[in-house]
């Protein structure tokens, strides 16, 4: 990695929370357009897993509050 890189990454880490997510929107929005080919259906299947865990954690976070 070259030092402006490094440099880079940690200003990026000394943000706050929402300063990152904004970056990290700002990059993504930059991106080229990229097609990693076709999506195997376990791969699929893993990520609807793990999405349907985080917003079930997530709603049960909220209910404690």
């Amino acid at each position: 990695m070259s030092t402006a890189a490094a440099k880079l990454l940690s200003e990026f880490e000394r943000l706050g929370t929402e300063e990152k997510q904004e970056v990290i929107r700002e990059l993504v929005l930059r991106f080229p357009a990229w097609d990693s080919g076709p999506l195997d259906d376990a791969v699929a299947a893993a990520a609807g897993n793990q999405i349907a865990a985080m917003l079930d954690e997530e709603e049960r976070g909220s209910e404690t509050r």
